[in-house]
């Protein structure tokens, strides 16, 4: 007889295994089974499914001496286990009042239906074990088995006479403590081994859509649009994957298809109207033959094109389609993949906005500061170059041609960044024109250390020589300027250029250099858009350092080193 019970045992077992495979074979019971913060009827329909599953377990159970030999409890610890309090507690209800009205007034039907409370308890207690990883399969072995000694109990404690009840203990205690042990942790390797397939499959998924998404970044940091760029993003695609087409859409029109048949069908209108439609969310949809009007309808004979919207913030800006022939199920994996890689192809979209818009922004801001020349600059040098006349036509010459050349120079140069050596000339050029009109009262003086070679924001120096020059009077009448360039290192080793130019005026009123460094509007312009460029183009560790010394005043400002392109 126990022999019978361990085979029919086995056979449930199996059974139940067979339930599990086909359970988490559907999308939908995977999704449940996976939710962390289920609805109310998502936790219902769980209950409802191992509730199921252990009822089926009573019905295929051995019956022996008024009790059903039987792996209910297998569906009410995992209910418990997987589910959480609610679900292992619901479970337990349905399968104990199950058991109790399928045998009313039985030698064990009420026993049983209190050890299958007890056993949702049990179940529910190490929830939270369970999500936190810890609990492997020895730990399932003796909780089973644990669950399976307390029903013993119970049935010893409910069931009367008490010596029927030993006896019957006798029997099926041995098998249902140890093939209920075995078969939860079958039970469970099945659970895990199709997670561990689906999360392999996501991984797989996930390292081609990164692959392809880093191969294809040095395009799409070009701009999405431009057919070059486009058409070299489908080549990659086409060849990571097996298909019959890869298609890159804008709103409008067709950009890129990179196909070994026959292109020419991705191009008419009547099936491009299908990829440049609204948007909806970022999933991908499937375009059937059957989709298709009847005059295209032909070209796409066994194909099933699936596509997915780009998106560059909350706006549509193209599709991402491949064509594959039609087999069962492939649209559904095609699909999930071409959601992943449209979402790092639009956060990478999303990035190269961001960084243009950044350029945009200097771009504007370089206009800004050309646009602000100051005009009282160019009064005074006219005015110079007027008094001059009278004296040295020649020289008044030599002037206007250099006033020509500076605003040359200022207004047709449409650079961010400038070798450091053009940036001094374009400043000497400026001084070329103060020195003719302050003659011996401006003294300047030019440090730039040999070899220097690096990059510098285009028209950041001038700004503060026009201040120092303006501004820089000493007690004898003698504007002094020093321009100093050289390369350093900071206290962390940091590759530094340190630029600076020194004045011998009156400094700085500590309140003009705050309003300055701040931004505030009161603030000298000239200067407070020098450091404002710095700490938009560096970073806001970097931007002017103003100090006044013992005989004037000091600006400078210290910028990563970067060598010329």
């Amino acid at each position: 007889m126990t022999g019978t019970m361990f085979f029919n045992m086995l056979l449930n077992i199996g059974l139940l295994v067979l339930l599990a495979t086909l359970l988490t074979n559907m999308a939908s019971v995977r999704k449940l089974f996976r939710g962390e913060n289920s609805t109310i009827i998502q936790k219902m329909a769980l209950a409802v499914i191992f509730g199921a599953i252990s009822i089926v377990s009573t019905y295929t159970g051995t019956k022996t001496g008024g009790a059903i030999v039987n792996t209910r409890v297998i569906g009410v610890l995992t209910a418990g286990i997987m589910g959480g309090p609610f679900v292992g507690m619901m479970t337990a209800l349905i399968a104990g009042a199950h058991r109790f009205l399928f045998d009313i007034g039985g030698f064990t039907a009420a026993s049983c239906a209190v050890s299958t409370l007890v056993e949702g308890v049990l179940g529910s207690l190490v929830y939270k074990k369970y999500k936190a990883g810890e609990m492997d399969s020895v730990d399932l072995f003796f909780l089973t088995a644990e669950a399976e000694i307390l029903q013993m109990v119970i049935i010893l404690m409910i069931s009367k006479p008490l010596g029927a009840a030993m006896e019957l203990v006798g029997k099926i205690a041995v098998p249902m403590i140890v093939m209920n042990s075995v078969g939860m942790v079958l039970f469970f390797k099945t659970f895990d081994m199709v997670y561990m397939r689906e999360d392999s499959l996501f991984a797989e998924r996930m390292r081609l859509s990164m692959g392809i998404a880093d191969k294809s970044l040095v395009y799409l940091r070009k701009g999405f649009g431009k057919r070059e760029n486009m058409e070299a993003v489908t080549d990659i695609i086409f060849g990571e994957i097996p298909c019959q087409a890869v298609i890159i859409t804008d709103e409008e029109e067709v950009l890129a298809v990179s196909s070994l048949i026959d292109d020419s069908r991705f191009r008419r209108e009547k099936f491009l109207e299908h990829l440049t439609g609204p948007a909806k969310g970022m999933k991908a949809e499937c375009i059937w033959e059957e989709d298709l009007e009847e005059e295209i309808r032909p070209l796409f004979h066994a194909l099933v094109t699936v596509t997915v919207p780009v998106m560059a913030g909350d706006e549509k800006i193209g599709s991402l389609s491949i064509v594959v022939k039609k087999r069962r199920r492939v649209e559904r994996s095609i699909g999930d993949f071409l959601e992943e890689l449209a979402k790092m192809f639009s956060t990478q979209l999303g990035v190269y906005n961001v960084e243009y818009q950044k350029k945009l922004r200097k771009k504007a801001e370089f206009k800004a500061l050309q646009s602000q020349v100051n005009p009282h600059f160019l009064y005074n040098a006219l005015n110079t170059i007027s008094c001059i006349c009278d004296e040295d036509a020649g020289k008044a010459s030599d002037l206007i041609l250099t006033l020509a050349s500076y605003y040359r120079q200022t207004l047709e140069n449409d650079q961010y960044m400038l070798d450091i050596d053009t940036e001094i000339n374009h400043v000497r050029t400026y001084l070329e024109i103060e020195e003719a009109r302050f003659e011996e009262k401006l003294r300047v003086e030019i440090n730039v250390e040999d070899g220097l070679s690096c990059q510098v924001p285009s028209f950041i120096l001038q700004p503060i020589v026009e201040n120092a020059v303006r501004y820089g009077n000493s007690a004898d009448g003698v504007r002094r300027v020093e321009i100093s360039a050289k390369r350093m290192q900071s206290g962390t080793g940091e590759d530094l250029v340190r630029i600076g130019v020194r004045d011998h005026g009156k400094g700085f009123e500590p309140e003009e250099a705050e309003r300055i460094l701040t931004g505030n509007k009161t603030g000298s312009v000239g200067l407070k858009n020098v450091n404002e460029r710095l700490k938009s183009t560096y970073g806001k560790r970097y931007g002017l350092e103003i100090r006044n010394t013992d005989d004037g005043a000091d600006v400078s400002f210290c910028i990563p080193y970067q060598a010329e392109s």
